[in-house]
């Protein structure tokens, strides 16, 4: 008996703790400024995406590259042929 409203308990606390995480995260939202910020894939930093080369491999995966990491990358590739 006492383990069945133990359990009824924490199944509640369960939902409960879901709805209000859910909440949080849907009041939150994402203002227009962070819509147009990406991560380079080498440094992740956070730029503007105009600021940013992008490379698609397949049909889903882009990659983005800051000015920063493709002239360290030129400069590595140059020194190494």
């Amino acid at each position: 008996m006492i383990v069945t409203i133990l359990a009824i308990v924490f199944l509640l606390l369960i939902v409960v703790a879901a709805f209000v995480g859910y909440k949080t995260v849907m009041q939150r939202g994402t203002s227009p400024e962070e819509m147009n910020l990406e991560k380079c894939s080498i440094c992740r930093e956070k730029f503007e995406k105009s600021q940013l080369i992008l490379r698609q491999i397949g049909d889903y995966k882009l990659l983005y590259f800051c000015r920063k990491c493709v002239l360290s990358l030129y400069g590595d590739l140059g020194i190494k042929n």
